[in-house]
């Protein structure tokens, strides 16, 4: 993927080194050549960035002091910062990314490594998995590998010291500290045992999925018939708590312990929940219609789908005619400062948020899905907004490789820097400071600035006005006078 994204930027640099220098507009300010939708570049002298983009948004590259981005949509991107690098591909399954401590590959399910780039003072466990096939090693370095579901053998994962399979679900063993269980066709038949003789009263117990199962793994006790319909669990710790349930499935549930008591009938209709020091108290009468919350610092009622609202010390959650409303607000400290934020949500998808200092605001974001989506935040103001606003979850990968393209109208805002764009970059309008740049592809394009009024057709073909404070006029891409 990487020597894919090499091999494109050094054609398109032959590409731009041959024609820009022909036909590019240059003041004192900035580099341009438009040849949309095929071609566009861009080189900004006093912000020190440079925009390179190829057949509409398929492919783009930004290059700024503290950020180069390089995408082909919608297969991958890649984003380098002097603090990390990160590739996008498959979105959003998988990502590559590396800093200076470690690098990463994922693609869900079926890759999952990491690799450090130094020694530290104590062995570091490593893993890899390429689906079906995994290795690794411990940190007292044994190794451990296998191909499922036919063979394999894993270390110190998934809370097991050891898991040994054979022909998944046909066999397989799992080792804790204290006991081994065996499983033959999982979850039907199961046994386990204690690891040492004068622990077999501690740990023993078997089942046959569905119908039976007894367990005992030193202080809990485990036991159903017919699962679901009876479950019983009993905890006794070494400090003397205890806690307790018991499932006559659907009839009745109780649960309790010294922390709470809750207690179901007809699941999952009528629930009460309690704690012995009275400081909560949860009564649903029929779930999910009727909800009753109360306690020392909190408080809640619900008549839904008409109303509802939880009541804490620092958020206020409610809704109205779910899913049409919902409403937030949160009380957040960080770093010595206290911030509030409120967030309007509508049909789950679309929602307008607001977080705010004081009376200063800091952030604002409002989403109308899947036509509009802006957020503004930051001081100097920083501001993005794009339609239509199609995808309906924000992931970077899924933003860098695919958002671009779903975008007819984009703005940008950061600083005394503003960019906006229609229909991929057919019209361009650029402002930094009191310069001015619009385009129409390579039809037109008018530069207004301090020094700078003029005004161009195809690119130079014709051309007239002054730049940088001195009279141009061009004719077939020559210039007559400047």
């Amino acid at each position: 993927m990487s020597k894919m994204l090499k091999t494109l930027n050094f054609l398109i640099l032959i590409f731009l080194s041959i024609y820009s220098h022909l036909y590019a507009y240059e003041d004192l300010q900035e580099k341009r050549f438009n040849l949309w939708p095929i071609f566009f570049f861009s080189q900004n002298y006093e912000l020190n960035s440079t925009r390179v983009e190829a057949l509409g948004p398929l492919y783009q590259k930004i290059s700024f002091p503290k950020e180069n981005a390089t995408s082909i949509r919608p297969i991958t991107s890649k984003v380098v910062t002097p603090e990390a690098k990160k590739i996008f591909f498959i979105s959003p399954l998988g990502i590559y990314q590396s800093d200076s401590q470690s690098s990463t590959l994922k693609i869900v399910p079926i890759i999952n490594k990491t690799w450090y780039k130094y020694s530290p003072e104590e062995p570091e466990e490593t893993q890899f998995t390429f689906f079906p096939f995994f290795t690794g090693k411990t940190s007292s370095n044994e190794t451990y590998g296998g191909f499922f579901p036919f063979y394999g053998k894993i270390k110190n994962r998934f809370g097991a010291d050891e898991i040994t399979f054979f022909l998944w679900p046909l066999y397989s063993k799992t080792k804790y500290e204290e006991y081994t269980a065996y499983n033959i066709l999982w979850p039907f038949v199961r046994t386990i045992s204690a690891n040492q003789e004068q622990n077999r009263s501690l740990y023993q117990g078997f089942k046959i999925w569905p119908f039976y199962g007894n367990f005992r793994e030193e202080e809990q006790e485990r036991k159903f018939i017919l699962w679901p319909f009876y479950i019983k669990e009993i905890i006794h710790s070494s400090e003397g708590d205890s806690s307790e349930k018991l499932i006559i499935f659907p009839f009745y549930i109780r649960e309790k312990n010294e922390d709470f008591e809750k207690k179901i009938i007809l699941w999952p209709f009528f629930q009460k929940i309690t704690t012995p020091d009275n400081s909560y108290s949860q009564l649903d009468a029929p779930w999910p219609f009727f909800r009753k919350i109360q306690g020392k610092e909190i408080e809640g009622k619900r008549f839904w789908p008409l109303y509802g609202y939880v009541k804490k010390e620092d958020t206020f959650d409610s809704f109205v005619l779910w899913p049409l409303y919902f409403y937030k607000k949160t009380y957040i400290s960080y770093k010595g400062k206290n911030y509030q934020e409120e967030i309007h949500r509508f049909l789950i998808l679309s929602k307008a948020q607001k977080t705010w200092e004081g009376n200063q605001t800091v952030a604002r974001e409002v989403k109308i899905w899947p036509l509009l989506h802006t957020i503004s935040q930051g001081s100097p103001e920083g501001k993005i907004w794009y339609f239509p606003a199609i995808l309906p979850i924000f992931d970077e990968g899924l933003e860098r490789n695919y958002g671009p393209l779903l975008k007819l109208m984009e703005y940008y805002k950061k600083e005394e820097y503003v960019m906006f764009k229609i229909l991929w970059g057919l019209y361009r309008y650029e402002r930094y400071k009191s310069r001015k740049v619009q385009e129409i592809g390579p039809i037109l394009r008018i530069v207004d600035g301090e020094k700078t009024g003029y005004v161009e057709i195809l690119e130079g073909l014709f051309g007239i006005g002054q730049k940088d404070g001195s009279a141009v006029l061009k004719i077939f891409y020559i210039p007559i006078k400047e």
